[in-house]
């Protein structure tokens, strides 16, 4: 019971501490790059993120994973630091330069604490502004990548996400194209420096800085790293895409030879992160995984694990649930899967379960302290940030119905695109049982449009 009442105390404490809201500042320096400042807190630790406009949906036929690549080789040294330099330097400063690329946009990344500032911004962008691209080093990346994310070797789960891209993009669409053998092969270092060249432009960034810093002094050392960078290149980068539609049920079905288990991956339209609908639909799916976790995993028996979780981009707005189950109980989890989704959208979430959801999202953003943390949660390329600050009062102001709502729009029954990933002889007699399948192989990846 003492232990219970501890709990309940700490619960308390959090409700009644303030959101954390930092200051906002942005500006521009004279190259073009955009600077966002969000200062905040006693934690002497900042997170510096320099966020280029480039991403999958940039790469055009033929270039697919030149991303990727950049992102992979612009850590493996510089004109400034070699790739063992660079990690003795980073390891001695207390922090790792991270480097990833994602549908829209490749995020160099590093958190750093405040007094060592100056030195970290003088390592990273040394790596962002002159990367060497050394061709031993991308050789090994190329080889890599054939050898362990080819449709033949990658890992199920993985497979089922691939296929289902293409399934929902397809080819036309570079968020539909995977690499493949020939075509990465193809790749050089003189390839991927002419890629680097276009996209790492000051025009074509956004530098976020969020922690306990004083804007006087920080100001001068984002001007000493970056007010110099120059490129022959000079506007951001711009792409128009069709969003995806899905309107019926439909499932496909890719061969993973030896493979032990399915992997599926179900996926329907959700709504954009600026749409009216986003909060009450981030509830709404919260609840949807403990439904998905209890009928499917403790009831079921039949995975290990599932969840429901939001893909939004610029030009796809996709929620996708995923699982791994044994091949003998692939029907049968993808009936009980449709039996949870629509018993889901028609029984009414009620007012208890409601308030406890809003509650534990409400803790959730008090509990944040961390400077990574808060630079997610208020992205400015991503949210507005008048909006985002007065995120716990618009949660005050959703109503059950405004759940039930989101709930009927987007939690539909046999409405989704399902890709299945296993060895087709342990399934043969169960594919039978579905209807329209359609198989997918390797080869309709393997080429460009």
């Amino acid at each position: 019971m003492k232990n219970i009442a501890i709990v309940f105390l700490i619960l308390i404490s959090f409700a009644f501490k303030a959101q954390v809201t930092p200051s906002y500042e942005t500006f521009n320096l004279k190259n073009g790059l955009k600077v966002y400042l969000l200062q905040y807190g006693n934690i002497p630790a900042i997170n510096v993120k320099l966020v280029l406009n480039t991403g999958k949906v940039n790469e055009t036929p033929g270039q697919q994973n030149y991303s990727d690549m950049v992102s992979n080789a612009i850590l493996m040294g510089n004109a400034k630091y070699d790739a063992e330099t660079q990690t003795n330097k980073a390891f001695a400063l207390g922090t790792s330069l991270s480097a990833s690329s994602s549908n829209d946009n490749t995020t160099v990344e590093m958190n750093i604490l405040s007094k060592d500032l100056d030195a970290g911004m003088d390592l990273m962008s040394a790596a962002v502004l002159t990367p060497t691209f050394p061709k031993d080093k991308i050789d090994l990346l190329i080889s890599r990548n054939i050898d362990f994310n080819s449709p033949t070797k990658m890992d199920i789960a993985e497979l089922s996400s691939v296929f289902s891209n293409y399934s929902i993009f397809g080819l036309s669409n570079p968020l539909g194209r995977y690499f493949y053998k020939t075509q990465i092969q193809k790749i050089t270092p003189v390839i991927i420096k002419e890629y680097y060249d276009f996209n790492f432009t000051p025009k074509n960034a956004n530098l976020i800085i969020c922690g306990s810093f004083d804007v006087a002094a920080i100001k001068p050392i984002i001007e000493k790293y970056y007010g110099s960078w120059k490129s022959e290149f000079g506007g951001a980068n711009g792409v128009s895409l069709e969003s995806p539609s899905i309107k019926k049920r439909e499932i496909g079905f890719v061969n993973r030879t030896g493979a032990t288990q399915c992997a599926l991956q179900w996926n329907k339209i959700a709504p954009a992160v600026t749409d009216k609908d986003q909060l009450a639909f981030s509830l709404a799916n919260s609840v949807f995984n403990d439904v998905l976790f209890k009928e499917i995993r403790e009831k079921g028996g039949k995975t290990y694990s599932i969840g429901s979780s939001q893909r939004s981009s610029k030009y796809s707005n996709l929620f996708s649930i995923a699982c791994s189950v044994r091949s003998a109980e692939l029907v049968n989890t993808i009936e009980l899967f449709d039996k949870t989704l629509a018993n889901f959208n028609t029984t009414l979430i009620d007012e208890a379960k409601f308030k406890e959801t809003v509650y534990k999202r409400i803790i959730a953003i008090k509990k944040m302290e961390s400077p990574d943390e808060v630079s997610n949660f208020y992205n400015p390329l991503v949210y507005n940030f008048e909006k985002r600050k007065n995120i716990i009062t618009d949660l005050n102001t959703l109503t059950v119905e405004d759940l039930n709502k989101v709930i009927k729009k987007y939690f539909t029954p046999n409405v989704y695109k399902l890709v299945i990933s296993g060895d087709e002889s342990k399934v043969a007699d169960q594919l039978t049982k579905i209807n329209s399948l359609q198989k997918f192989t390797a080869s309709d990846i393997e080429k460009d449009n």
